[in-house]
């Protein structure tokens, strides 16, 4: 029993504190790049470690219309566009993923989590390329302008369009905003984003079509964790067990 305890102490060791930063190779799908891992989480400023969470954003390759006020329909479909990626981001890796939309009812920030007055700071958001940055937390998302375009789709491939997005530049439903057209849904115009820009990615001026038009729009996984590089791992706990083995004869 007590060399037991030992190992689980020893394993916690391994498995956690800010010398674990150094054996990063991989996020939790291996699409962050080692380079990324080597620098600093950009939600946090400092080194990336074990238990770091981030997020991916992607552009859909597909397009759709907008005439659903259900939210789940939307989610639905971004979800079956992950789910038959190349990239093996969908529900059999254990990922889901939620439209970056507003319904009448639901606005994206709650939709997505990422609502910063409920959610927190948050946590990084990259593209799919495993390097570039969208934004750096939840408040950097919504404060008007983004980092990067969102301007890769979920098959790796470049795509820039006009997505429906029926929101606000602070991630609320468009309506009720001056210069706004509708949420997803809306019997009129749907407002959209422009995916080549920073500053008007989900909402620009006075750009909307009608729901039946087919357009693409943006997805947003769920927040992924920063997992150890599992052949480091194997290594520092055999080496611990063998060493509690000799010690304790």
């Amino acid at each position: 029993m007590k060399m037991k305890l030992m190992f689980l102490v020893l394993a916690m060791a391994v498995f956690t504190g800010p010398a674990q930063a150094a054996l990063l190779v991989e996020g939790q799908l291996g699409i962050l790049t080692p380079g990324t891992l080597l620098g600093n989480n950009p939600a946090t400023g400092a080194p990336w470690a074990v238990g770091d969470q981030y997020r991916f954003a992607f552009h859909t390759s597909a397009k759709t219309t907008a005439t659903s006020t259900d939210i789940n329909t939307y989610n639905a479909w971004v979800q079956g566009l992950a789910d038959a990626s190349p990239l093996n981001i969908g529900a059999d890796d254990d990922v889901i993923w939620k439209v970056i939309g507003s319904t009448a009812e639901v606005d994206a920030r709650d939709n997505t989590s990422t609502n910063p007055t409920v959610d927190g700071s948050g946590v990084a958001i990259f593209l799919l390329d495993g390097s570039t940055v969208v934004a750096n937390n939840y408040e950097d998302l919504w404060d008007g302008d983004i980092q990067n375009p969102i301007g890769i789709t979920e098959l790796g491939t470049a795509f820039l369009h006009w997505p429906f997005t029926g929101t606000y530049k602070d991630g609320t439903a468009a309506p009720g905003h001056p210069s706004s057209f509708g949420a997803l849904g809306d019997a009129g115009d749907v407002h959209q984003g422009q995916a080549g820009v920073t500053t008007n990615w989900i909402w620009r001026q006075w750009t909307g079509d009608p729901g039946g038009t087919e357009l693409p729009m943006y997805a947003l996984s769920e927040p992924l964790t920063i997992v150890p590089e599992p052949a480091t791992i194997s290594i520092l706990a055999l080496g611990g067990l063998a060493l509690l083995r000799r010690r304790n004869g």
